[in-house]
């Protein structure tokens, strides 16, 4: 270890410790060990003392704050003569005996004065301002005797006291970094017995690795005063008696005692904040990579890919010597197993299959949850992993992979090394394991909607098929029907009865009929297949051809038809047109006995337009209002209204393309209202 800068356990000027890893653990211990401690000005006024001086005089610390420390003298000393034995800058501390006047009586004391630069770390620093520092201990009288004796507490027992009961290691070094001192917990921290290390050699507690390193530092700092690492603080390992590294926050010193140059160093073993950042990487590493498993299983669509990148991140991520997931085949040719679909750190090919009975898959199917194994060589379950013949695993994790009642398979990790696995390793694998069971369970969903989707488009093909078949081969026999009847009826005209006619005519009638129907079937099949490209459509100027269309039907039935402005769209004009003629042509015909009242509104809500076509007629019945928009489904006989029963159903199709649901709102007598959402364009 290199050596390093000065740091002083003094006490703040509101009477508490000074910070710095030495300065908080000897002040710290000062306080402790009853030990009366001050600061003062060079000038001598008192700055800061410790609860142990304020018991010792029995002054508080507002009653000291600002007061000279020589007025505290019962002997006539003077702070002048003490602080001129101490030199000038850092130099060498003095001790002197004294009598401390205190608040009710007078006490023979020992005063160990240091004079201290302060203000700044590196050497030239023009603000350093020097100040006295003191530790004051009460003498006791020697046993059967009047006078009190001189204290022998000097300094170096004071330390040596205080460095006994320290919970760091300490240790004092020479020039040639041989062992002056070693305190106990030396002992306790790296092994080695404080006796013992005492004349031997430094380098024995540093790692083998670091020795030439430390003295050609020492070496450096002793001819140049350069220093490469940070004196007040750094972190390095120290070398255990049993061989193994012990982690060590290390404050250093350097001071001169009767001519000769000494370090002085202080550490602590760092081993659970060492444990506890390992820790927390860990966790930073494993949430990332659920993370960006998480992100790839929203991309993927491949499974075995999914797979492969999740085995990959469990090695990573645990520094574990492979992992594999298996499905759970509950019913194969060779009965119940787990089939390998895929690895990381082995050689076996995908589809390896092992038998469910006694493995460790099974028990974490059966139990519900994760199977951890810490020493196969102490476990009696199993004798190694599922798949993998490796005599060198030691341990390892297995996590079910999907729900508990129908798990879809499992995850495996195994190490070579015997290790104990943290609950956040677990917690780990059972997030990747949920991830993976809900990509899987996702793309199962895609499937099946894929292939639903596949049968769907082949059932409107079909459809389409018919509907060609209908439009052409059937209609081609409706009309040699009609025709014929119309030949019979003009030719046998004068020898046909009024009977015979009406039946020709309800032939003809009903040929007609059916070549409508085929020609709405026809037309409601190819809303899709057959409309055209999306536009921007003004739905205004849309109303407007509807109405030049309808304009007979309006005045014939007296029609009053108004409208608020519409918006406009991206549609297809040719099949929105067709939607307000329907809705309007109906509008009309089901006015009941007073002329039809129609009116148009349009209101943006949210993301869609919501268009309305209000109309006052007959209305529609609850039990009903959904069955209007079904194929050939009619509320009324042809003898009352006309019509093939496919307009509304029609008008469903096209709003379902554009994106959008229509719905009425109606009571019988009252009148209807149809109304359409359409997306607004670029709506998000």
């Amino acid at each position: 270890m290199e050596p390093g800068p000065s740091n002083d356990p003094s006490v703040s000027e509101d009477g508490t410790a000074a910070t710095g890893p030495i300065a908080d653990g000897m002040a710290g211990l000062l306080e402790a060990a009853d030990v009366a401690y001050f600061r003062a000005t060079a000038a001598g006024t008192i700055v800061g003392v410790n609860d142990a001086f304020t018991r010792l005089t029995g002054y508080t610390r507002t009653e000291l704050r600002e007061r000279s420390f020589e007025t505290l003298f019962d002997d006539g000393t003077t702070l002048e003569s003490l602080v001129s034995d101490l030199g000038h800058g850092d130099s060498p501390p003095v001790s002197t005996s004294v009598p401390i006047r205190t608040k009710t009586d007078v006490v023979p004391c020992t005063v160990h004065l240091e004079r201290r630069s302060r203000g700044g770390d590196g050497e030239g620093d023009v603000d350093r301002q020097p100040s006295i520092t003191g530790i004051v201990r009460r003498r006791e009288p020697v046993a059967g005797s009047t006078v009190t004796s001189q204290s022998d507490l000097t300094y170096g027992r004071t330390f040596e006291a205080l460095a006994d009961a320290l919970p760091d290691g300490i240790i004092v070094l020479d020039t040639n970094s041989d062992i002056q001192y070693a305190n106990p917990a030396v002992e306790r921290i790296l092994g080695y017995d404080p006796d013992e290390l005492v004349g031997s050699s430094k380098v024995k507690i540093i790692p083998e690795r670091l020795r030439q390193t430390h003295l050609s530092a020492l070496q450096r700092y002793l001819d140049t005063g350069e220093r490469h690492i940070n004196w007040t603080y750094v972190e390095l390992p120290g070398q255990h008696t049993d061989g193994h590294e012990v982690p060590l926050g290390v404050s250093l010193n350097d001071f001169t005692y009767e001519g000769d140059r000494y370090f002085v160093g202080l550490f602590r073993d760092i081993s659970p904040r060492k444990e506890a950042e390992r820790t927390l990487t860990e966790k930073v590493v494993q949430l990332e990579s659920v993370s960006y498993l998480g992100r790839n299983a929203l991309e993927s669509a491949d499974t075995d890919e999914l797979l492969e990148k999740a085995t990959e991140l469990v090695v990573a991520a645990l520094d574990a010597e492979y992992a594999a997931i298996f499905e759970h085949e509950a019913a194969g040719p060779d009965g119940e197993t787990l089939r390998l679909r895929a690895g990381t750190g082995f050689d076996a090919a995908d589809g390896v299959t092992a038998s469910v009975a006694d493995s460790i898959g099974a028990a974490a199917l059966a139990d519900d949850g994760p199977v951890v194994i810490e020493n196969f060589e102490t476990e009696d379950r199993f004798d190694g992993p599922s798949v993998v013949d490796d005599p060198d695993v030691r341990s390892g994790i297995t996590v079910t992979v999907g729900p508990a009642a129908d798990p879809w398979g499992v995850l495996d990790v195994y190490d070579t090394t015997a290790r104990e696995f943290a609950d956040h390793d677990v917690d780990f694998l059972e997030s990747v394991a949920t991830i993976l069971a809900t990509a899987i369970e996702r793309q199962r969903y895609e499937r099946r909607l894929n292939e639903t989707v596949s049968d769907l488009e082949a059932s409107n093909e079909r459809l389409e098929q018919f509907a060609y078949a209908a439009s052409h081969d059937l209609q081609e026999p409706l009309r040699m029907v009609s025709s014929y009847l119309q030949l019979i009826e003009g030719r046998y005209a004068d020898e046909l009865d009024a009977d015979s006619r009406e039946f020709i005519e309800y032939a003809v009638d009903g040929a007609d009929r059916m070549r409508d129907m085929i020609d709405g079937l026809l037309e409601y099949s190819r809303i899709d297949s057959q409309g055209d490209p999306f536009e921007p459509v003004d739905l205004d100027a849309v109303l407007e051809d509807v109405l030049t269309d309808l304009q007979v039907m309006i005045d014939r039935q007296d029609a009053e038809i108004t409208a608020e402005s519409l918006p406009e769209i991206q549609g297809d004009s040719r099949q929105l047109r067709q939607l307000f003629q329907n809705l309007l042509s109906n509008a009309i015909e089901y006015s009941g006995d007073e002329p039809p009242r129609v009116h148009l509104s349009a209101e943006r809500t949210g993301r869609n337009w919501k268009i309305s076509v209000a109309d006052e007629g007959i209305g529609i019945d609850p039990d009903d209002q959904e069955r209007v928009f079904r194929v050939f489904q009619r509320l009324h006989s042809r003898e009352e209204y006309d019509g093939t029963g496919i307009g509304l159903a029609l008008c469903r199709r096209i709003v379902e393309r554009h994106g959008g649901r229509i719905w009425v709102d109606s009571d019988p007598g009252e009148g209807s209202t149809f109304t359409f959402t359409i997306p607004v364009e670029g709506a998000q």
